[in-house]
């Protein structure tokens, strides 16, 4: 039976970053609690939290926090034991219960401070309960000090892939080929097995699955790392096909369940794999992969460094397909659930702590940044997603294209450039047609258009407003910029007090005033600093404001001090403060006297569920 709560604010810890076996932890997890809230899970916010953002403001007014899972209970790789043992001790100063999630466990020596930093941790009261995928005896043994304090041995929250992503097996008898960053076995003590000894033991793979008749393709579980060594592997192969990167976790579920059998490096390819029926075999890097062979009983799928051939990996291929696929049983993946249901039901309660008046001054810049990967995309694809989710408070980046027609981008830089495929050095301007940028994805993945696009969107929603940054416009392409971006505004009826435009100079002001169409600006503060043409700069600005009856002036994260918001206090001017990646920074910008703040990553309708009161 669920559990049936509502009016709960549950804050999800979550690994986040290329690697895309991280985030299929995170939405199986989501998933769990969800099936464990039962029919009123709609009624309830499960909001994701980045482990190392640093951002503990947000932690108090969260009913329950869960830590989503993965190897989070190690200190020799990638530091997260600080980020883990920061949010439990805010967690406890609060009295907010807390729950570890099927968590990896990596080590132990207690003459190591960070390793007993840890210990510490997980030692205290308000963490109620721990499950483990892997090493349940070091935990137990090693870890934890509370009599009778609850730990129990799960399988991994991704052996639920196939109930979350719905993906049909498509396979055509291809060979998946997962590899991973050229310095892994080194980095695990096997420096034998560097890049040069992967990339000939991949070759030759290749090589005796071809003389076999097997098909094959490269594919990566979307690390930058990952990517550099499969461009490098199809390089020294000369031929075949590699899938490009995943972009989220649903893209790399359906790259692995397209395959008829895989020969995996990473643990959420392997995880993945066998929870979707598909024979896989294992390369073991790490004690994790060694342990999850054992949990299903496949230790001879799972071949360990000493025993990396091609001969070896290729026979036990050949044994993976010819038996019976691994089966993970419902038993097996009922314990991630019932642990999880739990702690759900025995502790969470609605505190209904909030505040008021927060979430409406939160604005999402360029579109809404994705996945703590990308600050300002600009993505009519990301815009669309808020917009759906709830979002009602948008900034985008307005450039010229190469005729004078507006496009949603915060720049024609080379890097943008790159971003969209398109090389720097192919034309004499930078400036490109808005036919072309709608013809390309950023980093491969993500829809890009003109304004007019995106102005269309919003006018579908009523009650959505947006602040258009047009940035420093060429002399050139001005006029005719301005004037399309005038007539995109009437057209869809946002020529009004729901539109900002964001304007850097006075003679863009003037421009802007012929154009005959209403809408508020907001004009450009400089830097702070002590020198006499900043403090000139910032007198000009303020005249400039009284001049043109300009209410709203926007100022840097950086520039927002004391001193300036007494200024603009001083001066009737409301700051609007671009932009921040902590929404306590944001909280404390408002709290200083800033009339409206940009959030890269935390949408307006995120920071709206996080400080929400109970419905009484």
């Amino acid at each position: 039976m669920s559990v049936r709560k509502k009016n709960l604010k549950i804050l999800l810890v979550c690994i986040v970053n290329r690697n895309y076996g991280d985030s299929i932890i995170a939405d199986c997890t989501e998933y769990l609690i969800r099936k464990a809230l039962g029919k009123r899970a709609d009624e309830n916010s499960i909001l994701r939290y980045k482990i190392d953002c640093g951002d503990l403001w947000q932690i108090q007014y969260a009913d329950a926090v869960v830590f989503a899972g993965g190897g989070l209970l190690k200190y020799m790789q990638e530091e997260f034991y600080i980020h883990v043992c920061s949010i439990i001790e805010e967690a406890q100063r609060l009295g907010i219960p807390v729950f570890l999630n099927s968590v990896g466990v990596e080590g132990f020596n207690e003459e190591d401070e960070r390793c007993t930093m840890l210990k510490s941790h997980v030692n205290y009261d308000c963490v109620k309960g721990i499950t483990v995928r892997d090493d349940f005896e070091l935990i137990t043994e090693k870890y934890i000090e509370r009599p009778g304090f609850r730990v129990k041995s799960v399988f991994d929250p991704a052996v639920w892939v196939k109930d979350v992503y719905c993906k049909p097996l498509t396979g055509d008898g291809t060979v998946g080929i997962n590899v991973a960053r050229a310095n892994l076995f080194p980095d695990y003590g096997n420096s034998e097995l560097d890049e040069e000894f992967m990339l000939e033991f991949w070759t030759d793979t290749v090589k005796l699955l071809e003389e076999h008749g097997y098909n094959w393709k490269v594919f990566t579980n979307g690390g930058k790392g990952d990517e550099l060594f499969a461009e490098k592997l199809m390089g020294k192969i000369g031929h075949g096909e590699k899938l490009s990167a995943p972009t989220s976790a649903d893209k790399l579920v359906e790259n692995i369940s397209g395959f008829s059998s895989v020969i995996a490096l990473r643990m959420h390819a392997c995880i993945t794999a066998s929870s979707l029926g598909i024979p896989c075999v294992g390369l073991v890097w790490n004690n994790k992969l060694r342990l999850w062979s054992h949990k299903i009983n496949a230790e001879d799928l799972y071949i360990f460094p000493e025993k990396i051939n091609a001969d070896n990996v290729f026979n036990a291929l050949v044994k993976a397909v010819e038996k019976k696929p691994v089966r993970i049983g419902f038993f097996k993946k009922y314990g991630v659930y019932r642990e999880l249901k739990r702690f759900v039901g025995k502790y969470v309660r609605t505190r209904n702590i909030g505040c008021t008046g927060f979430s409406d001054k939160i604005f999402d810049v360029g579109l809404g940044g994705i996945q703590h990967r990308y600050k300002a995309p600009n993505s009519i694809d990301e815009l669309e997603r808020r917009l759906k989710d709830g979002s009602r408070f948008f900034e985008v980046d307005v450039r010229a294209d190469i005729d004078g027609k507006a496009v949603c981008l915060n720049g024609w830089s080379e890097k943008n450039l790159r971003l969209l495929g398109i090389d720097p050095q192919s034309s004499d301007r930078r400036e490109r047609s808005v036919e072309e940028l709608r013809g390309c994805l950023l980093d491969g993945a993500f829809r890009m258009g003109g304004f007019d696009e995106a102005a269309e969107l919003i006018s579908k929603y009523r009650k959505v407003k947006v602040i258009i940054d047009v940035g420093l416009p060429p002399a050139d392409l001005k006029e005719a910029f301005f004037g399309d971006i005038a007539l995109i505004l009437k057209k869809y009826g946002l020529d009004n007090d729901r539109t900002y435009i964001r304007l850097q100079r006075e003679g863009d002001i003037k421009l802007w005033v012929q154009q005959d169409c209403f809408c508020k600006m907001i004009y450009f503060y400089p830097e702070s600093g002590d020198t006499e043409e900043i403090k000139a700069k910032q007198k000009k600005a303020i005249s400039v404001c009284k001049k043109y009856d300009i209410d709203y002036i926007s100022l840097s994260e950086k520039n927002f001090t004391d001193e300036t918001a007494r200024i603009m206090k001083e001066k009737k001017l409301l700051p609007v403060v671009f932009s921040y990646e902590k929404l306590g920074d944001a909280a404390a910008a408002i709290e200083r006297g800033a009339y409206l703040v940009g959030s890269f990553y935390y949408s307006s309708c995120y920071s709206k569920k996080l400080t929400a009161q109970a419905e009484k």
